[in-house]
């Protein structure tokens, strides 16, 4: 860059330097002329209009690159946008680690049932309602998306950004927890637009050992993680029942002294030889008068309060058949 302005401004500095020496001639001869001004005084002007030129150029190639991160930053989270605009001179994100993180894995249950009830169009507006929604959750959490699988969601906590392993779980749990309230406010609107159909989230955390760096081919890498803890993290997902979350025994060691949980379940989980333990999250602890809901039929003289933190919708419903 030095090199190509020297060349823009060669011609005024030759004609400084003969300036300033026709000056000092006429200094000492004691005559100076006034041709000799005018020419220094062009001089100067070709100068101020050249900087005038450059400092245009120079704004014109910071609006488009601010644009061109503005598009970067719509295709990576923002924690790991954020390193690769002020950390990746130190070659962090070019390195392959192996680093314990708290892994999230969610999908719409059936979703792909939903579709076939609906238009192409409307398809599109619903997913990604709800992909925006859950996303700007785990911007709020402080989450790195990983990536959509159609409407599945892969998140972790602890990389780029590492605090601690308590933090990160306790995160994403409330991350989980955020987006299941959210989704029935969702549903809502939904309706209103015309869509009867209730969509139902899985959820499904683990925390353990990953390798995370990027991978893939020379003409494409992902900066993502593997491990057999991302595994689990989706295998316990795909076990969840409807707008269920399902923590690993490794996740809720840090995070039990927050949560009102099930008891433990010993899960049968493809690619693991041995039954893995999990637990039901039901809400933060101090929010569970909240799930304590009353449920009135007047006609079947029945009135019922019901503990969500210690029975689901499915043995309800079963209760309830049974009066």
């Amino acid at each position: 860059m030095t090199s190509h302005i020297d060349d823009v401004f060669k011609a005024e500095r030759e004609l400084i330097d003969k300036a300033k020496e026709s000056l000092a001639n006429n200094e000492a001869s004691g005559s100076i002329k006034i041709s000799d001004y005018r020419e220094l005084l062009d001089s100067y002007i070709r100068i101020l209009n050249n900087f005038f030129n450059l400092t245009r150029l120079s704004d014109k190639q910071q609006r488009r690159t601010l644009k061109l991160l503005e598009r970067l930053s719509r295709y990576v989270s923002p924690p790991l946008f954020k390193k690769i605009t002020h950390g990746g001179e130190r070659g962090e994100l070019n390195q392959t680690r192996r680093i314990k993180l708290t892994i999230f894995f969610s999908d719409i249950k059936d979703f792909s049932a939903h579709s076939n009830n609906m238009e192409s169009e409307s398809l599109s507006i619903i997913l990604n309602s709800y992909l925006e929604e859950m996303t700007n959750i785990v911007n709020k959490h402080n989450g790195t998306l990983d990536k959509y699988i159609g409407d599945a969601i892969m998140v972790f906590f602890g990389d780029p950004d590492f605090a601690d392993d308590y933090t990160h779980a306790r995160q994403c749990v409330s991350m989980a927890l955020e987006m299941r309230d959210r989704l029935g406010e969702l549903q809502k609107t939904w309706f209103e637009l015309g869509y009867p159909y209730p969509l139902k989230i899985r959820m499904g955390i683990n925390t353990g050992f990953v390798n995370v760096g990027n991978f893939g081919s020379s003409e494409r890498m992902d900066y993502t993680i593997i491990g057999s803890p991302v595994n689990l993290a989706a295998r316990l997902s795909a076990h969840a029942a409807e707008d269920q979350i399902l923590i690993s025994h490794e996740t809720w060691g840090y995070v039990r002294d927050l949560l009102e949980c099930s008891d433990p379940l010993h899960i049968d989980v493809k690619g693991f030889a041995q039954q893995v333990i999990a637990y039901e999250v039901k809400c933060l602890k101090g929010d569970s008068e909240d799930q304590i809901k009353s449920i009135e039929d007047k006609e079947r003289n029945l009135f019922l309060k019901v503990d969500f933190t210690k029975i689901n919708k499915e043995e309800l419903i079963d209760i309830i058949n049974k009066l």
